[in-house]
């Protein structure tokens, strides 16, 4: 069970990619207090994915994460600090290293926060003047980024004023956050002050070594003679593991964009997917989970653990996983025709003919229902859900569709779910 998270989020690592890492250097390092840390340090490149921080951070599992960093793309910053937040990691910023303009964004990824006074720098995002693109373009897109800032800002347990301050200071000016500031827009953990700068300092203490090149740590291993007292005994021969407990899952299949439905145990509200895996792995009746990516934690439930598989739906935003035993064959790859409720529903739309059958379906009085009704049915390509009349339409193919209010209709589209196998015996 240790490699549960770890290995769940290797398979999540495709959630935030897009191209090859380009703009970040990653330097590894341990402080003489055995602190183990990651520097990112470079520009945030548009296009940039994050794949070699995620799987150097599953190798060598620092306890935190530091910035030396003038920015870059905002975008980039943010698949970072998700991906930051996905691994549970914590960030810490001291003065001598530089963290400004996007890289506050990354930064904002860190389970529990810590930075010294005028550490984080923030101003206005702006574009290039080499990138080919008109004033009027330009500010439609940061218009349009906005919003996403602001979820962003919002899932990290910042407050959104923090990007108002940002958007007053010129793109040619930089703003570093004051201990108070950080502690008002909630960069930093709870705490901050006098405390916040002697923890981070302790961190960026002198006797850390450090290179030629000013403001960054030393990345040189050191000698075992070195190691903390518990970093020597973690080095020790240890006892032989117990005995494999039969009754335990021995392995887990994840299914990106596939959504469960039905048989619930119980739901909750979660971090990320990993957590629930975890969840339900610690619960001996539960069987499968999915977990809804689109809900941030506090704000409804978005993990439910199920005593078994269930109904079977498409849904972006959806992961789910299946638990399954020692005896239990892998899970199999499966295609079927789905109704994506994120992409393929259409509100005040209806289906124009093409009806199955001369009356309504009987058992379907919701537009969840029908859409399931759909599924279900093999000879069903689309639906017409009347709301007013509480009618679900099944339809053997598209064809016209015209505006109607109060009408919702759905697409059915073929694809094919293949599974990820997670071994939980190591």
């Amino acid at each position: 069970m240790a490699c549960l998270r770890n290995c769940i989020i290797a398979f999540l690592a495709a959630l935030f990619s897009t191209h090859a890492l380009a703009g970040i250097d990653l330097i590894p390092g341990t402080t003489d207090s055995g602190i183990r840390y990651i520097v990112l340090s470079g520009d945030f490149v548009a296009g940039d994915d994050a794949s070699e921080f995620l799987s150097k951070a599953l190798e060598l599992d620092p306890n935190v994460i530091s910035f030396d960093s003038p920015g870059g793309n905002v975008a980039s910053a943010m698949r970072y600090g998700k991906v930051i937040r996905a691994l549970g990691l914590k960030t810490m910023q001291p003065r001598s290293l530089n963290c400004a303009s996007a890289c506050a964004l990354a930064f904002l990824g860190g389970t529990e926060r810590y930075a010294e006074t005028g550490s984080i720098g923030v101003h206005r995002a702006s574009f290039s003047s080499d990138s080919g693109i008109s004033s009027e373009v330009a500010v439609a897109a940061i218009q349009a980024g906005t919003a996403d800032l602001i979820g962003y800002l919002s899932d990290m347990g910042v407050d959104p004023k923090l990007l108002q301050l940002s958007l007053s200071i010129d793109s040619s000016d930089m703003r570093y956050l004051t201990s108070s500031e950080m502690r008002e827009y909630r960069v930093v953990s709870t705490g901050g002050g006098a405390a916040e700068d002697q923890r981070t300092a302790a961190y960026a203490s002198p006797s850390v070594s450090h290179t030629g090149l000013p403001g960054r740590l030393d990345p040189t291993p050191r000698a075992d003679a070195d190691l903390a007292p518990q970093e020597q005994a973690s080095l020790q021969p240890q006892p032989s593991p117990s005995p494999v407990d039969p009754s335990r899952p021995a392995k887990l299949a994840l299914y990106r964009g596939l959504d469960l439905i039905g048989r619930d145990i119980r739901s909750l509200s979660v971090s990320d997917a990993p957590t629930c895996a975890m969840e339900c792995a610690g619960e001996r009746s539960c069987k499968a989970f999915t977990f809804n990516s689109a809900t941030p934690m506090g704000r409804g439930p978005n993990c439910f653990l199920k005593d078994s598989r269930g109904q079977m739906d498409g849904n972006s935003v959806a992961v789910s996983g299946l638990l399954l035993g020692r005896m239990e064959p892998n899970a199999e790859t499966v295609t079927f025709g789905i109704i994506d409720p994120a992409r393929n529903l259409y509100n005040d739309t209806d289906v124009v003919g093409h009806d199955l059958s001369k009356r309504p379906h009987a058992a379907a009085r919701t537009p969840f229902d029908c859409r399931i009704a759909c599924i279900n049915e093999s000879l069903c390509a689309a639906f017409s859900f009347v709301q007013t009349k509480k009618q679900c339409w099944l339809k053997r193919g598209m064809g016209q569709t015209r505006v109607k209010a109060g009408v919702i209709s759905g697409a059915k589209t073929a694809q094919t779910f293949e599974p990820t196998h997670v071994d939980l015996t190591q």
